[in-house]
């Protein structure tokens, strides 16, 4: 019987790790801020994709994983988004026009993406806007996101292909923050940004 414990407690350490392994602790952070604010240039933020959406890119990922990783991945990355419904707690996106016009998923699954951007910016604590392409700007360097914590603590985290950088340097922060008041000013405003992502989910 002692074996039998064994084996199920085993199995916990084989399951697949639900997220990256260099996001993990940014997931942790994310998981009690009180505001998030996201820039993402070429994807759909992970808090707003659809099934979907989130299965096409996990299957797209580079080396090949494994089925069971990729809906491990999947179910965590929905799970995620139970956030935004914790209504005392605000969550600003600003999305590049790329990501709104690559049909991940193809061209129905990529429409009913867009119009879950609209449904989930309903919500009185979450804003998307759309920074169309605009020539050069700070946003051109890649993703971005600011956090606040409980304590009031202001944390930028930026993510490429194998690593993620989660820091709360005071002087780096700044920094991250004046490029995310950049890209801002840039962004459409939140009606414009309805519309725009109206328009090209009827184009697909």
């Amino acid at each position: 019987m002692r074996g039998g414990w064994k084996l199920v407690a085993a199995q916990e350490y084989l399951k697949p790790e639900p997220f990256p392994t260099f996001s993990q602790d940014f997931i942790r952070y994310e998981s009690e801020a009180v505001s998030l604010s996201t820039y993402e240039p070429l994807l759909i933020p992970g808090l707003l994709q659809t099934e979907e959406t989130a299965r096409s890119l996990l299957r797209a990922h580079w080396p090949p994983l494994d089925d069971e990783t990729v809906e491990e991945r999947v179910a965590a990355r929905l799970k995620r988004q139970d956030l935004l419904t914790k209504q005392t707690r605000s969550f600003s996106f600003v999305i590049g026009e790329s990501a709104l016009r690559n049909k991940v998923g193809g061209p129905e699954g990529h429409c009913r993406q867009l119009l879950h951007l609209l449904t989930v910016a309903e919500q009185r604590n979450v804003t998307v806007q759309v920074l169309p392409i605009v020539g050069a700007h700070p946003g051109l360097n890649g993703p971005l996101v600011l956090l606040e914590t409980p304590e009031h603590e202001h944390v930028g985290y930026e993510e490429g292909q194998t690593a993620g950088v989660l820091y709360s340097d005071p002087d780096r922060v700044s920094i991250a923050t004046q490029r995310h008041a950049m890209i801002l000013r840039l962004a459409l405003s939140l009606s414009e940004s309805a519309r725009f992502i109206g328009k090209v989910a009827e184009e697909q």
